[in-house]
C-alpha cells in the first residue's frame, strides 16, 4: 500500500494538494493519475514515537499531508503536542500518554498500526536517562513489540557516523541501537541523518548563534578542523515519507546528508557572518573542552556536554559511511543547501537592529 489515495473535498470533487510539488519522485511514480491531500485516506495507521521533537513536527506534517492516520504518543502534558493537531485532517491525529519504561504502554501505542516510526533519541545523558536506555534498549524492545503485534514496517532514525569504534558515546549508542532494532525486526528501515539544520534546531545553528552572541570567545575543538555535512530537517521528513510509501526500502539503511561539507571553523564563521559580528573563535584542545563541558553538563539545559565535544571532533560525512547504504537521492529527495538558509535563520540574532543598514539608503530622506 502507498500513501497516494485521492483527496476528495467535502463537495465531492477531487482536488490537488500543494504538497505534491515537493513529494519525492519515488512516491510520485506510484500514484499514477491519482491525487491526494490532507483530507484523503491513505489507508495507513502510523505510530510516530518522538513526534513532539524537532524532527517529529516535520514528519507529522508530511504524513498528514498525504492522508495518514497517526497515533502520537507523548509524555508530560498533552498541551505540548497541540501544535501538531492542525497538521492532519480532523480526527486523523490521536494523542496517547505513555512511558517507554512501561512495556504495556509501548504495546498500547503500537497495537493496530501498520507502520511505526521511531524518532526518539537522547543527545545528552541525564540522571534519569542514559544512552543505553534510550538509544539502545528501547529500540530493541520496540522491534520486539512490533514483531509480536504484526507491524508491517518499522522506520528507525539513527545518526550519520554511528559506529562502535568511535570515541563519542552518543555515536556508539546509535550504532548499537541500529544493531538491536535490526536483530529484533530484520526488515526495519534505518535512516542515518547528519546533524539537522532548521528553524527550531537546538544544538546546531541556533545554539552556535547564542554562544557567539554571549561568550567572550567561541571555542573550536582542536581548531575546528573536523568536517560535518548538515542536512535540512524537512529533507529527512521527506525521506521518511518516501520510506513509508516505498515497500522496497524495507530492511535497507540510508545515510542522509546535505550537499555541502563544512569544517567546524567554517560553520562558526557562517554564524558570525550571519549575526554581523567579528569572529571571536579560538582553538581549544579537546581534553580541555571535555573538562569544561563536564562542568556545564551539570547545569539545567546545558549548552555543552562531553559527547557533543567529541562529536565536533570527528568527521561526520557521507564519504565515511559504510558501503552499500543508500542516500537521499535513492529515496527521491533532492538535498537542500544550508548556504541560503543560514543567514535567514541568523536574522534574529543580529547585534544591530536588523531593520537598520548603515551603508545603504533604501530611500533618501525628503
Amino acid at each position: 500500500r502507498v500513501c497516494v489515495c485521492p483527496a476528495v473535498s467535502r463537495g465531492g470533487r477531487v482536488k490537488e494538494s500543494p504538497i505534491m510539488a515537493t513529494l519525492p519522485a519515488a512516491v510520485l511514480s506510484t500514484r499514477g493519475a491519482m491525487k491526494q491531500g490532507r483530507s484523503s485516506v491513505s489507508g495507513h495507521r502510523i505510530t510516530i514515537l518522538g513526534a513532539g521533537g524537532f524532527m517529529g513536527r516535520y514528519v507529522t506534517s508530511r504524513l498528514g499531508a498525504v492522508g495518514c492516520q497517526m497515533v502520537l504518543p507523548y509524555r508530560g502534558d498533552e498541551l505540548y503536542m497541540r501544535h501538531l493537531k492542525p497538521m492532519a485532517d480532523l480526527g486523523a491525529i490521536s494523542f496517547v500518554k505513555y512511558s517507554i519504561r512501561r512495556l504495556e504502554d509501548v504495546e498500547k501505542v503500537v497495537a493496530g498500526s501498520d507502520v511505526v516510526i521511531n524518532l526518539i533519541g537522547l543527545k545528552s545523558e541525564t540522571k534519569r536517562w542514559s544512552y543505553q536506555d534510550v538509544n539502545v534498549t528501547f529500540p530493541a524492545v520496540l522491534g520486539e513489540v512490533c514483531t509480536d503485534h504484526g507491524v508491517g514496517r518499522l522506520i528507525h532514525l539513527s545518526a550519520l557516523g554511528a559506529a562502535t569504534d568511535v570515541d563519542c558515546g552518543w555515536l556508539r549508542s546509535k550504532a548499537l541501537g541500529e544493531a538491536a532494532v535490526k536483530d529484533a525486526f530484520p526488515l526495519a528501515t534505518v535512516l542515518r541523518p547528519a546533524t539537522c539544520f532548521g528553524e527550531e534546531d537546538k544544538t546546531f545553528l541556533n545554539s552556535k548563534a547564542k554562544l557567539c552572541r554571549h561568550l567572550p570567545a567561541f571555542p573550536l575543538v582542536d581548531g575546528g578542523g573536523a568536517r560535518a555535512q548538515p542536512v535540512f530537517v524537512d529533507d529527512v521528513a521527506k525521506a521518511v515519507v518516501s520510506a513509508v510509501c516505498d515497500p522496497s526500502t524495507a530492511g535497507k539503511t540510508y545515510s542522509l546528508a546535505g550537499p555541502g561539507i563544512y569544517t567546524q571553523a567554517e560553520l562558526a564563521q557562517i554564524v558570525f557572518d550571519g549575526i554581523g559580528d567579528e569572529s571571536t573563535a579560538i582553538s581549544v584542545p579537546k581534553a580541555a573542552a571535555i573538562a569544561a563541558a563536564s562542568a556545564t553538563a551539570m547545569l539545567p539545559d546545558p549548552w555543552m556536554w562531553p559527547d557533543l565535544v567529541k562529536l565536533e571532533a570527528v568527521d561526520t560525512i557521507l564519504a565515511n559511511e559504510p558501503t552499500g547504504t543508500g542516500t537521499l537521492a535513492d529515496l527521491g529527495v533532492s538535498a537542500t543547501s544550508m548556504d541560503p538558509f543560514a543567514p535567514r535563520q541568523m536574522f534574529v540574532y543580529k547585534k544591530k537592529s536588523p531593520f537598520i543598514d548603515d551603508t545603504v539608503h533604501v530611500r533618501e530622506p525628503s
